[in-house]
């Protein structure tokens, strides 16, 4: 079965529309623009067969059957499309190559608030503002090539001038010999969207400034507080046990003390440097990740080696601080469950971006792109949303049995700030 074109139609995409309409406003539906044409294998010619149409008939006389069922399979499937433009929430919309408006939806008018009569025509540039234009032009060259590009988030205008955010999706659609004629874009509006996305990471950079106040607050009690008073205990201890006359059980009793004050203030400072770094703030990101790699291998008996290149010695510190969490949550997240040997901790400056990149020779998980293990979700979280705060992205790759790599991708400026 094939259809064949009979009437001058010279926009497809237009003519769906039209037909659109058309079964929208009546309950019967004809068929000005294609003919349908019947043929039948060779096999089941030669054999005489009773061949089943895309209907699903099978009678005695397979043209006759064949035409009606295809016709009744065509009104079906237009009827069913047509309900699709006309009440989708998206704006649907056709232009041609000289960017002229041939086809626009109730989507697309309540979207923009042009009125169809108002857009047929018009020039899609009006809906793009400065700097837009260009967003869309590797989805149309894919597109062009069959494939199926991804959909993009860029920005246009409406009637009265609001600023719209859109997630956008380009179709290239091609006549009967397969030669681009038009572009069809189905675009949803995710301002209300991007505007709550932006609200909570807001109010999560607020959350994690008031976390890392409240962290350097409590290093800065545990070291001057806790560990001098435990600094000043281990003292007495010392000084007692090197007196003369002491029983040789209270002697041993005492060293016995002085070894476990000594472990506590260990311990201590420990905890204080986690919280807060003292490295980070007094000599920079590089110093502090090299100390954070030195103590996990001492602690889980894991190789780690750090590399850098050009990472400059002033980076932004709120960039800083994120960077040494994300790293110290995923060595944090290799040590209790990847069963790694090996792990290399990357950190680059790639033009005007920062990447960090951490790998490990562990069981690995299936996932991959920005996908997480399943039951790791908090720590995971964490790290995306700093990222996210600072302008960047996350990405988890990982094949069981092969490793994990964690990598990160932030501006080295900052969100929203341009760098030097």
């Amino acid at each position: 079965m094939k259809f064949s074109e009979v009437s001058d139609v010279t926009s497809p995409g237009a003519s769906f529309f039209r037909e659109a309409k058309s079964f929208a406003d009546t309950d019967s539906v004809s068929y000005p623009v294609f003919t349908a044409e019947w043929s039948a294998p060779a096999e089941a010619a030669g054999r005489g067969d009773r061949t089943p149409d895309r209907a699903g008939c099978g009678l005695s006389e397979p043209p006759a059957c064949t035409s009606a069922c295809d016709l009744e399979l065509r009104e079906k499937t237009a009827m069913r499309l047509a309900a699709l433009v006309r009440d989708s929430g998206d704006a649907i919309i056709i232009r041609d190559f000289e960017d002229r408006i041939i086809a626009w939806n109730s989507g697309a008018q309540k979207m923009y608030g042009y009125t169809e009569a108002e857009a047929l025509g018009m020039s899609l540039g009006r809906l793009i503002p400065e700097n837009e234009s260009t967003r869309t032009q590797e989805q149309i060259r894919l597109s062009a090539q069959g494939k199926k590009p991804a959909p993009i988030e860029t920005r246009r205008r409406a009637k009265d001038g609001r600023i719209l955010d859109v997630l956008l999706t380009v179709t290239v659609l091609q006549d009967e010999n397969g030669v681009p004629v038009e572009l069809a874009a189905t675009e949803r509006d995710i301002t209300e969207q991007k505007r709550a996305d932006r609200e909570l990471r807001r109010l999560y950079t607020r959350v994690i400034s008031a976390q890392e106040t409240e962290r350097k607050r409590m290093a800065r009690d545990l070291h001057d507080g806790v560990g001098q008073i435990l600094s000043g205990v281990k003292y007495r201890i010392e000084s007692l046990s090197r007196k003369t006359g002491l029983k040789v059980g209270a002697a041993a009793q005492l060293i016995e003390m002085e070894g476990l004050m000594g472990r506590a203030i260990s311990e201590v400072r420990l905890v204080s440097k986690n919280l807060m770094p003292p490295e980070l703030c007094d000599l920079g990101l590089e110093p502090a990740l090299r100390t954070l790699c030195r103590d996990f291998r001492e602690s889980s008996g894991i190789a780690v080696t750090l590399r850098t290149v050009r990472i400059p010695a002033a980076v932004p510190p709120e960039l800083a601080l994120a960077l040494f969490r994300i790293t110290q949550e995923a060595l944090n997240n290799i040590g209790k469950h990847s069963k790694a040997t090996m792990v290399t901790v990357d950190l680059s400056r790639k033009r005007r971006e920062v990447v960090l990149s951490v790998s490990d020779n562990g069981i690995g998980f299936a996932s991959g792109g920005d996908r997480q293990p399943a039951g790791r979700g908090i720590g995971l979280g964490s790290m995306r949303e700093r990222a996210k705060s600072n302008g960047g992205r996350i990405e988890f790759n990982s094949v069981p049995g092969a490793g994990t790599t964690l990598t990160v991708h932030v501006p080295l400026s900052g969100p929203g700030k341009t760098a030097v």
